[in-house]
């Protein structure tokens, strides 16, 4: 991007979180991203000051201090397994329940992309941080167009763990820890296709992470004709940039599997179903066998 280029926020999408499993010294590893729910409105504010010291009746020094990132979101409700996870509470899947029982301490990464009136996108990674627990508002039905919406504040900070690309000093890269990344379309300078599929930070951002393997479940099935079964496939490693996944089938008349791994029993007999990576073409298999009722 050679020159400045005009344009205006109007557009956010795609808010993502992903629980942080591990934040030390030696890693920073966070669990596969999940969408969080359609959002309205994202807004971040940072608690920061600089203050001028004085010595012999001049202003030698600047003080500067930075807190942390104090973000606004404003999304439809989300799901109560979702919103129970993000603010500590305890989901009992059996009833549909939300227990406000004693919070559970957890920190999230935060992701989102806003869009510009140009039509390209600002993709966001805050790495680490909490959500408060909301406040709610109920308002009895009236004949006006008015509702309430959900509206979180997620508190960032940084790190514990130094990424390689942490700051730049004089042209040399140095170790820091980082509160999150912002990727910018407008420059084209990297792939932001699968930004998504996991937590992105300064390391990752630009390099691809190669399939090594591909693994299927279940690796056998019995089915009467007429059944449905899901295959579950997992692509390794989990960082995979690319983890696209084609599923086939031997026999179309014994079997039959879509592209999200649901398998149909079509007719009495045997087959095998395959799954094919996109990337590397590594492949895992399960045996069906399918009766007649």
């Amino acid at each position: 991007m050679s020159e400045q280029q005009v344009f205006e926020f109007r557009g956010v999408d795609n808010l993502y979180i992903a629980e942080v499993l591990t934040d030390d010294d030696n890693n920073f590893v966070c669990d596969t991203p999940i969408h969080l729910a359609p959002v309205a409105e994202v807004s971040k504010a940072t608690d920061s000051s600089n203050e001028a010291h004085y010595y012999d009746n001049k202003a030698m020094i600047v003080i500067n201090s930075e807190g942390p990132d104090n973000i606004s979101i404003t999304m439809a409700p989300p799901i109560l397994e979702k919103l129970a996870r993000i603010i500590g509470k305890t989901f009992d899947s059996e009833t549909g329940m939300l227990i406000d029982s004693p919070r559970v301490e957890r920190y999230f990464a935060l992701m989102y992309r806003t869009k510009g009136t140009d039509g390209k996108y600002r993709y966001v990674s805050r790495l680490k941080g909490q959500f408060n627990i909301p406040d709610e508002t109920s308002a009895t039905e009236d004949d006006s167009t008015d509702a309430n919406n959900t509206q979180v504040e997620y508190t960032g900070i940084y790190t514990t763990y130094e990424f390689t690309k942490g700051k730049k000093v004089n042209g040399n890269w140095e170790k820091a820890g980082a509160k999150g990344i912002v990727v910018d379309t407008r420059y084209g300078l990297v792939d932001v296709s699968h930004f998504f599929d996991n937590v992105q930070t300064p390391d990752t951002i630009g390099n691809t992470v190669a399939v090594t393997g591909v693994g299927l479940a279940p690796s056998s099935l019995s089915l009467l004709v007429g059944d449905t079964a899901q295959l579950t496939a997992t692509v390794v490693p989990n960082n995979a940039t690319d983890k696209g996944v084609t599923f086939a089938t031997d026999d179309g008349d014994v079997a039959l599997v879509d592209d999200n791994g649901e398998v149909t029993a079509i007719g009495a007999g045997s087959t095998t179903l395959t799954v094919t990576t996109d990337d590397g073409s590594f492949t895992d298999t399960c045996s069906v066998t399918v009766t007649a009722p």
